[in-house]
């Protein structure tokens, strides 16, 4: 007699399983796909590299949904004992501040509490010059001239200033008091404070239509729609542009994209949400921002940090240790010198190996073994 199956056990099985995989992918190992060429040539594109998400203490889940994509919510979460700390040289994946979803590979340049500064390209931490690193590209060394600006990170947009040359700042650190009497660039300030997870908001009060008075509240956030849509639909029209006309495919990406941040930023405004910088931000979207930038005065007025007015308060004591992190190929990386530093709740892990590289036609290294420490490229065909 043929033995009826258990449809309900098969099912809670495959759940298990599901739970399973999901735990280990979030929090301890997972596979990384690299897309550009910030780390070459120490990591190339197309390198898939398997991640310890443990060493620098494992995450439980922060967020349940569909993975590879963003249909889910977030979930609370704490870490484990680490079995070492971030440390100069390591290359780290963590999450990008301003879109997690997105993971990112870079090489730690300063740890919590360093002093760091870029001379015409040459890094120094602690006053002293950082070893350049070995599989780093160096052959398209351009040292910019101090006129050159770009989208810098706000405490950097200065004059004279840009990724090749960088006045000396430290890297902010747990327990660092920031004096909220003395501030040069509240831009700067506000962006760290979102990021140490502070609960910023403007308060303002506007007349309705019946004459009466109304309050509203914009609350920061660091999540980004701009850089959202860098990375959204990426595998779709990437699979598209293998049987459609690839310039037709990038362009109706470009399309899409527009469209995404434009309704974001709608999206924004009917949230009452705002992000915390002025660069390369929707146009009419930060007007108010702008303002209070530019008038100090108005700023400590409306501005609150966990409910007090910035006027009513000396200083604010940052609860998260910070990172900067560079990618190997300075001339052509996209890191912290743009858009600032990483918190300690966004690091993940680091590179252990690449399993293979995708990227065929350019890199036929098959087996890319890698230290805690250093990332060893062997035999790459480039």
């Amino acid at each position: 007699m043929k033995k009826k199956r258990n449809y309900k056990e098969e099912i809670r099985v495959l759940i298990v399983l599901i739970i399973v995989a999901f735990t280990v992918k979030t929090s301890v190992a997972e596979i990384y796909v690299v897309p550009t060429g910030s780390m070459e040539d120490t990591i190339m594109i197309g390198d898939m590299l398997f991640g310890n998400k443990f060493i620098y203490g494992m995450k439980t889940p922060t967020w349940l949904g569909i993975p590879y994509t963003r249909i889910g919510f977030d979930i609370p979460w704490m870490r484990f004992p680490k079995f070492k700390e971030v440390e100069n040289g390591d290359i780290v994946i963590f999450e990008y501040p301003r879109d997690p979803f997105q993971k990112y590979v870079k090489r730690c340049i300063g740890i919590p509490r360093d002093s760091i500064k870029i001379e015409r390209g040459d890094i120094y931490i602690n006053d002293e010059k950082m070893k350049f690193p070995d599989s780093g590209n160096e052959t398209r060394r351009y040292i910019n001239p101090l006129d050159e600006q770009y989208g810098m990170y706000s405490q950097f947009r200065e004059i004279g200033q840009n990724q090749n040359n960088i006045k000396s700042f430290q890297v902010p650190y747990k327990g660092m008091e920031v004096d909220l009497k003395n501030v040069d660039n509240w831009e700067s300030i506000i962006n760290l404070l979102v990021l140490d997870q502070a609960n910023i908001q403007i308060r303002i009060q506007e007349q309705g239509p019946d004459g009466k008075i109304i309050d509203k509240a914009f609350s920061f956030t660091s999540i980004d729609p701009e850089e959202i849509s860098r990375t959204r639909g990426f595998l779709k029209y990437k699979l598209q542009s293998f049987y459609s006309n690839p310039q037709h495919i990038r362009a109706k990406q470009a399309v899409d994209s527009k469209q995404y941040i434009a309704q974001s930023f709608t999206d924004y405004k009917d949230e009452m949400l705002i992000n915390p910088w002025q660069w390369r931000t929707h146009p009419g979207f930060n007007q108010l921002l702008g303002t209070l930038y530019a008038n100090e005065d108005l700023l400590i007025d409306y501005v609150m940090i966990n409910g007090i007015q910035i006027k009513d308060l000396d200083s604010y004591t940052l609860k998260h240790d910070y990172y900067f992190m560079v990618g190997d190929n300075r001339d052509n990386s996209y890191d912290s010198r743009f858009w600032g530093f990483v918190p300690d709740y966004h690091v993940l892990g680091t590179p252990i190996f690449s399993v293979i590289n995708l990227n065929f036609a350019k890199n036929l290294d098959l087996f890319n073994p890698l230290s805690y420490f250093n990332i060893i490229k062997l035999g790459m065909v480039d």
